[in-house]
Protein backbone atom coordinates (compact mmCIF):
# COMPACT_ATOMS: atom_id res chain seq x y z
CA UNK A 1 0.00 0.00 0.00
CA UNK A 2 2.79 2.49 1.13
CA UNK A 3 4.06 1.88 -2.41
CA UNK A 4 1.72 4.16 -3.82
CA UNK A 5 1.54 7.00 -1.44
CA UNK A 6 3.19 10.53 -2.86
CA UNK A 7 5.64 12.68 -0.78
CA UNK A 8 5.35 16.47 -1.88
CA UNK A 9 8.60 18.43 -0.30
CA UNK A 10 8.47 22.07 -0.71
CA UNK A 11 11.75 23.58 -0.98
CA UNK A 12 13.42 26.79 -0.97
CA UNK A 13 17.44 26.96 -1.12
CA UNK A 14 19.12 24.98 1.84
CA UNK A 15 19.96 22.07 -0.83
CA UNK A 16 22.22 19.76 2.24
CA UNK A 17 18.92 19.76 4.37
CA UNK A 18 16.72 18.80 1.71
CA UNK A 19 18.89 16.12 0.10
CA UNK A 20 19.31 14.79 4.38
CA UNK A 21 15.61 14.96 3.84
CA UNK A 22 15.30 12.85 0.92
CA UNK A 23 18.23 10.64 1.78
CA UNK A 24 15.71 9.54 4.86
CA UNK A 25 12.71 8.89 2.18
CA UNK A 26 15.16 6.92 0.07
CA UNK A 27 16.32 4.66 3.05
CA UNK A 28 12.79 4.58 4.36
CA UNK A 29 11.19 0.74 4.90
CA UNK A 30 9.23 0.86 3.16
CA UNK A 31 9.55 3.45 1.01
CA UNK A 32 6.97 5.45 -0.49
CA UNK A 33 5.79 5.32 -4.26
CA UNK A 34 7.01 8.79 -5.60
CA UNK A 35 8.56 11.81 -4.33
CA UNK A 36 7.66 15.38 -5.87
CA UNK A 37 10.31 17.83 -4.49
CA UNK A 38 8.64 21.47 -5.43
CA UNK A 39 11.40 24.20 -5.64
CA UNK A 40 10.64 27.76 -5.06
CA UNK A 41 12.70 29.46 -7.49
CA UNK A 42 16.08 29.35 -5.25
CA UNK A 43 18.06 31.66 -5.31
CA UNK A 44 21.20 29.27 -4.82
CA UNK A 45 22.63 26.17 -6.87
CA UNK A 46 19.70 24.43 -5.10
CA UNK A 47 18.26 22.02 -7.77
CA UNK A 48 21.84 21.33 -9.39
CA UNK A 49 23.17 20.21 -6.37
CA UNK A 50 19.90 18.24 -5.38
CA UNK A 51 20.34 16.53 -9.03
CA UNK A 52 24.02 15.91 -9.03
CA UNK A 53 23.17 14.23 -5.22
CA UNK A 54 20.69 12.21 -6.55
CA UNK A 55 22.46 11.12 -9.80
CA UNK A 56 25.79 9.82 -7.85
CA UNK A 57 22.84 7.81 -5.76
CA UNK A 58 21.71 6.10 -8.61
CA UNK A 59 18.23 7.50 -8.14
CA UNK A 60 16.08 7.46 -10.75
CA UNK A 61 15.15 11.50 -11.06
CA UNK A 62 13.99 14.12 -13.82
CA UNK A 63 13.99 18.07 -12.92
CA UNK A 64 11.03 19.54 -14.99
CA UNK A 65 9.86 23.01 -15.30
CA UNK A 66 7.01 23.57 -12.60
CA UNK A 67 4.25 24.31 -14.97
CA UNK A 68 4.39 20.80 -16.25
CA UNK A 69 2.50 19.92 -12.89
CA UNK A 70 -0.81 20.76 -15.30
CA UNK A 71 -0.44 17.21 -16.77
CA UNK A 72 0.49 14.28 -16.08
CA UNK A 73 3.91 13.12 -15.81
CA UNK A 74 3.65 9.39 -15.97
CA UNK A 75 5.33 7.32 -15.99
CA UNK A 76 7.03 9.12 -14.04
CA UNK A 77 10.92 8.26 -11.73
CA UNK A 78 10.96 7.84 -8.02
CA UNK A 79 12.01 11.77 -7.54
CA UNK A 80 10.83 14.17 -9.49
CA UNK A 81 12.23 18.03 -9.03
CA UNK A 82 9.43 20.72 -9.93
CA UNK A 83 11.28 24.18 -10.47
CA UNK A 84 8.93 27.43 -10.35
CA UNK A 85 9.86 30.41 -12.39
CA UNK A 86 9.50 32.63 -9.85
CA UNK A 87 9.02 32.80 -5.77
CA UNK A 88 5.94 32.24 -4.87
CA UNK A 89 5.46 31.57 -0.78
CA UNK A 90 5.19 27.77 1.03
CA UNK A 91 1.53 27.77 0.75
CA UNK A 92 1.39 28.01 -3.25
CA UNK A 93 4.51 25.38 -3.32
CA UNK A 94 2.63 22.94 -1.44
CA UNK A 95 -0.26 23.96 -3.26
CA UNK A 96 1.49 23.10 -6.69
CA UNK A 97 2.72 19.73 -5.23
CA UNK A 98 -0.84 18.35 -3.34
CA UNK A 99 -2.77 19.64 -6.87
CA UNK A 100 -0.56 17.08 -8.57
CA UNK A 101 -1.03 14.26 -6.68
CA UNK A 102 -4.77 14.97 -6.48
CA UNK A 103 -5.33 15.56 -10.34
CA UNK A 104 -2.77 13.55 -11.94
CA UNK A 105 -2.15 10.19 -9.72
CA UNK A 106 -3.94 7.63 -7.98
CA UNK A 107 -2.06 8.22 -4.91
CA UNK A 108 -4.72 7.02 -1.41
CA UNK A 109 -2.16 9.73 0.95
CA UNK A 110 0.14 12.90 0.64
CA UNK A 111 2.55 13.49 3.02
CA UNK A 112 3.55 16.91 2.77
CA UNK A 113 6.72 17.26 4.51
CA UNK A 114 9.18 19.77 5.09
CA UNK A 115 12.71 19.67 3.33
CA UNK A 116 14.20 20.15 6.95
CA UNK A 117 13.25 16.78 8.59
CA UNK A 118 14.24 13.44 8.44
CA UNK A 119 12.14 11.11 9.15
CA UNK A 120 12.88 7.60 11.24
CA UNK A 121 13.24 4.56 8.80
CA UNK A 122 9.66 2.92 10.10
CA UNK A 123 7.85 6.31 10.01
CA UNK A 124 5.34 5.05 6.82
CA UNK A 125 5.04 1.49 8.60
CA UNK A 126 4.25 3.57 11.48
CA UNK A 127 1.92 5.80 9.68
CA UNK A 128 0.32 2.85 8.05
CA UNK A 129 -0.60 0.97 11.54
CA UNK A 130 -2.00 3.46 12.98
CA UNK A 131 -4.47 4.01 9.41
CA UNK A 132 -5.37 0.05 10.10
CA UNK A 133 -6.45 1.62 13.46
CA UNK A 134 -8.20 4.50 12.83
CA UNK A 135 -9.21 4.07 8.70
CA UNK A 136 -11.55 6.75 8.67
CA UNK A 137 -8.34 9.19 9.51
CA UNK A 138 -8.41 12.48 6.95
CA UNK A 139 -5.17 14.10 8.18
CA UNK A 140 -2.42 12.06 10.34
CA UNK A 141 0.91 12.96 11.81
CA UNK A 142 3.27 11.59 13.96
CA UNK A 143 5.83 12.81 16.90
CA UNK A 144 7.86 15.49 15.45
CA UNK A 145 11.57 16.06 17.65
CA UNK A 146 13.89 18.45 17.16
CA UNK A 147 17.17 18.38 15.40
CA UNK A 148 18.69 16.98 19.15
CA UNK A 149 16.58 14.15 18.75
CA UNK A 150 15.69 14.35 22.59
CA UNK A 151 13.41 17.37 22.71
CA UNK A 152 9.58 17.17 21.44
CA UNK A 153 8.56 20.05 19.53
CA UNK A 154 5.48 18.42 18.69
CA UNK A 155 3.24 15.51 20.70
CA UNK A 156 -0.12 16.62 19.43
CA UNK A 157 -1.76 20.37 19.60
CA UNK A 158 -4.18 22.39 20.57
CA UNK A 159 -6.20 25.75 19.10
CA UNK A 160 -7.89 28.26 21.32
CA UNK A 161 -10.28 29.94 19.46
CA UNK A 162 -11.13 32.39 22.67
CA UNK A 163 -7.13 33.98 21.87
CA UNK A 164 -6.65 32.74 18.54
CA UNK A 165 -3.97 30.62 19.52
CA UNK A 166 -2.63 27.63 18.17
CA UNK A 167 -0.32 25.51 20.56
CA UNK A 168 2.13 22.79 19.75
CA UNK A 169 1.86 20.20 23.14
CA UNK A 170 5.26 18.73 23.91
CA UNK A 171 4.15 15.46 26.27
CA UNK A 172 4.22 12.30 24.53
CA UNK A 173 0.85 10.79 23.76
CA UNK A 174 -0.01 8.49 26.45
CA UNK A 175 -0.83 5.12 24.31
CA UNK A 176 0.43 3.89 20.66
CA UNK A 177 -3.03 3.98 19.33
CA UNK A 178 -3.67 7.08 16.98
CA UNK A 179 -4.62 10.37 19.21
CA UNK A 180 -7.37 12.83 18.46
CA UNK A 181 -5.32 16.05 18.23
CA UNK A 182 -6.35 19.67 17.58
CA UNK A 183 -4.47 20.20 14.68
CA UNK A 184 -1.79 18.63 12.49
CA UNK A 185 1.69 20.17 12.03
CA UNK A 186 2.32 21.37 8.02
CA UNK A 187 5.72 20.35 9.38
CA UNK A 188 5.11 16.24 8.17
CA UNK A 189 0.70 16.36 7.23
CA UNK A 190 -0.43 12.71 6.08
CA UNK A 191 -3.38 14.00 4.00
CA UNK A 192 -5.72 11.48 2.62
CA UNK A 193 -7.34 11.32 -0.79
CA UNK A 194 -11.08 12.15 0.67
CA UNK A 195 -9.73 14.71 2.23
CA UNK A 196 -8.04 16.20 -0.46
CA UNK A 197 -10.83 15.93 -2.94
CA UNK A 198 -13.68 17.43 -0.51
CA UNK A 199 -11.47 19.96 1.39
CA UNK A 200 -9.52 20.93 -1.61
CA UNK A 201 -6.00 22.64 -1.17
CA UNK A 202 -4.36 25.14 1.56
CA UNK A 203 -6.07 28.47 1.54
CA UNK A 204 -3.68 30.97 -0.06
CA UNK A 205 -4.46 33.53 2.10
CA UNK A 206 -2.28 32.49 4.40
CA UNK A 207 0.51 32.91 2.34
CA UNK A 208 3.85 33.24 2.62
CA UNK A 209 3.35 30.77 5.46
CA UNK A 210 1.68 30.25 9.04
CA UNK A 211 -1.07 28.91 10.47
CA UNK A 212 -2.68 27.16 7.38
CA UNK A 213 -1.82 23.98 8.79
CA UNK A 214 -4.29 25.18 11.60
CA UNK A 215 -6.74 26.05 9.04
CA UNK A 216 -6.58 22.80 7.12
CA UNK A 217 -6.89 20.63 9.90
CA UNK A 218 -9.90 22.85 11.17
CA UNK A 219 -11.54 22.21 7.88
CA UNK A 220 -10.71 18.71 7.96
CA UNK A 221 -12.17 18.35 11.52
CA UNK A 222 -15.76 20.34 10.59
CA UNK A 223 -16.28 18.26 7.18
CA UNK A 224 -16.07 14.81 9.76
CA UNK A 225 -12.23 13.64 8.91
CA UNK A 226 -10.49 12.80 12.00
CA UNK A 227 -7.34 14.76 13.21
CA UNK A 228 -5.14 12.18 14.67
CA UNK A 229 -0.99 11.91 16.38
CA UNK A 230 0.39 8.12 15.91
CA UNK A 231 3.22 8.12 18.51
CA UNK A 232 5.32 5.67 16.69
CA UNK A 233 5.98 7.58 13.91
CA UNK A 234 9.30 9.81 14.49
CA UNK A 235 10.44 13.03 12.20
CA UNK A 236 12.97 15.26 12.87
CA UNK A 237 12.96 18.89 12.22
CA UNK A 238 15.23 21.64 12.10
CA UNK A 239 13.28 24.20 14.10
CA UNK A 240 13.72 27.47 12.88
CA UNK A 241 15.95 26.40 9.83
CA UNK A 242 13.93 28.50 7.50
CA UNK A 243 12.37 31.11 9.20
CA UNK A 244 14.02 31.51 12.39
CA UNK A 245 13.40 31.63 16.01
CA UNK A 246 14.15 35.14 17.18
CA UNK A 247 14.81 38.61 14.83
CA UNK A 248 12.10 37.10 12.30
CA UNK A 249 11.71 39.74 9.15
CA UNK A 250 8.84 41.91 9.45
CA UNK A 251 7.07 40.27 6.66
CA UNK A 252 7.10 37.03 9.04
CA UNK A 253 5.67 38.97 11.80
CA UNK A 254 3.26 40.48 9.65
CA UNK A 255 2.00 37.23 8.21
CA UNK A 256 2.27 35.37 11.57
CA UNK A 257 -0.32 37.71 13.10
CA UNK A 258 -2.47 38.59 10.21
CA UNK A 259 -3.09 34.40 9.64
CA UNK A 260 -3.73 34.18 13.45
CA UNK A 261 -6.59 36.21 12.98
CA UNK A 262 -7.59 34.78 9.40
CA UNK A 263 -8.09 31.44 11.17
CA UNK A 264 -10.07 32.44 13.81
CA UNK A 265 -12.53 34.45 11.15
CA UNK A 266 -12.78 31.22 9.10
CA UNK A 267 -13.32 28.34 11.22
CA UNK A 268 -15.17 30.35 14.25
CA UNK A 269 -18.68 32.50 14.52
CA UNK A 270 -20.38 34.03 17.22
CA UNK A 271 -19.57 34.43 20.73
CA UNK A 272 -15.80 32.23 19.87
CA UNK A 273 -14.98 34.73 17.21
CA UNK A 274 -15.77 38.14 18.83
CA UNK A 275 -13.56 36.64 22.16
CA UNK A 276 -10.82 35.98 20.20
CA UNK A 277 -10.75 39.09 17.33
CA UNK A 278 -11.49 41.10 21.41
CA UNK A 279 -8.15 39.16 23.03
CA UNK A 280 -6.01 40.37 19.77
CA UNK A 281 -7.52 44.10 20.23
CA UNK A 282 -6.42 44.06 23.30
CA UNK A 283 -3.31 42.58 23.57
CA UNK A 284 -1.46 43.20 19.95
CA UNK A 285 -0.92 46.93 20.49
CA UNK A 286 0.45 46.40 23.80
CA UNK A 287 2.83 43.61 21.67
CA UNK A 288 3.76 46.76 19.24
CA UNK A 289 4.50 48.79 22.08
CA UNK A 290 6.96 46.66 23.40
CA UNK A 291 8.59 45.74 20.34
CA UNK A 292 8.99 50.00 19.49
CA UNK A 293 10.38 49.88 22.78
CA UNK A 294 13.00 46.72 21.90
CA UNK A 295 14.16 49.60 19.14
CA UNK A 296 12.41 47.74 16.50
CA UNK A 297 9.98 50.01 14.98
CA UNK A 298 9.35 47.81 11.61
CA UNK A 299 8.43 44.46 13.86
CA UNK A 300 6.03 47.11 16.12
CA UNK A 301 4.53 48.28 12.78
CA UNK A 302 4.21 44.52 11.37
CA UNK A 303 2.82 43.47 14.92
CA UNK A 304 -0.07 46.13 14.31
CA UNK A 305 -0.90 46.07 10.99
CA UNK A 306 -0.92 42.29 10.78
CA UNK A 307 -3.56 42.14 13.34
CA UNK A 308 -5.95 44.85 11.52
CA UNK A 309 -5.87 43.30 8.54
CA UNK A 310 -6.36 39.95 10.11
CA UNK A 311 -9.61 41.10 11.55
CA UNK A 312 -10.83 43.04 9.01
CA UNK A 313 -9.13 41.88 5.11
CA UNK A 314 -12.33 40.11 3.45
CA UNK A 315 -9.83 37.76 2.14
CA UNK A 316 -9.36 35.35 5.14
CA UNK A 317 -12.75 34.53 3.89
CA UNK A 318 -11.15 33.52 0.38
CA UNK A 319 -9.00 30.21 -0.46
Amino acid sequence: MIDTWAVVIPSFNHADDTITCLGALRNAKPRPGKVLLVDDASTEDAVARIAAWAKREGIDHRVVPAASLQRSLEPSPWLNIAVLEKNSGFVQVCNAGLRYVRDHTGAPFALLLNNDTEIAPNYFEELAKALARAPETGLLTGLIYEWDRSTVSYGGATYNPIRALASHTTALPATDAPTETGFVSGCSMLISRPVLEKIGLLAECFEPIYVEDVDYSLRARSAGFPVMVARGAVCYHRVGASLGRVNQSPRIVFAMNRNRAFALRRNYKGWRRAAGITYLAVTKPGRALLELAKGRPRAAWAVLSGMLVGVFSPAALSD
